[in-house]
């Protein structure tokens, strides 16, 4: 009786370290942009977003998706099943708190919100926000100033925030 005990303690113990170092669930939201090139230019009409900056916006949010995987740090989860709400509530920066509820959805415990703020053709602030799900906050934010309209300048700055703002001191894998 006293060794099946033992045997069990020992078991208990040799599991505890695996589930203290377990990975959160993460969503990553794509990245939205912030168009404020023309906010001071009068009798002009928006121009809409322009196709090499949105599709730059999903090489930003894959960059980070990959990141957040490689790290390990967290387990980033299928957004598959809240696709289309995810489409129907952008810009998710925008949506007051609506993307706790979508990230409780897909059983998120935090969530990555991307912005990047157009000051002019080659003036961008990417941004990227840590919100806790069950806590309804941001808990953590990073940004960087790029001067440059390129993948590699976006890219840049992703990867300038993941690991100078957001996890700066930890080991890049």
């Amino acid at each position: 009786m006293i060794a099946k005990r033992i045997v069990a303690t020992a078991f208990t113990l040799l599991l505890l370290p695996v589930a203290a170092h377990a990975a959160q669930k993460a969503v990553v939201f794509p990245f939205d942009l912030i168009d404020q090139s023309q906010q001071f230019e009068i009798g002009l009409m928006p121009k809409g977003i322009d196709p090499e900056e949105k599709r730059r916006l999903e090489v930003i949010t894959n960059e980070l998706i990959k990141r957040l995987k490689d790290s390990g740090r967290y387990d980033v989860v299928d957004t598959a099943a809240i696709d289309q709400e995810i489409e129907d509530k952008s810009p998710i920066f925008k949506c007051n708190g609506c993307e706790d509820d979508l990230a409780k959805k897909v059983g998120a415990d935090v969530a990555f919100i991307g912005t990047v703020r157009k000051a002019s053709d080659v003036l961008f602030t990417v941004s990227v926000y840590i919100r806790d799900v069950a806590q309804q906050k941001v808990v953590q934010q990073g940004s960087s100033e790029i001067y440059g309209n390129t993948d590699a300048m976006w890219l840049r700055a992703v990867n300038y925030i993941f690991d100078r703002r957001l996890f700066a001191g930890e080991q890049r894998q």
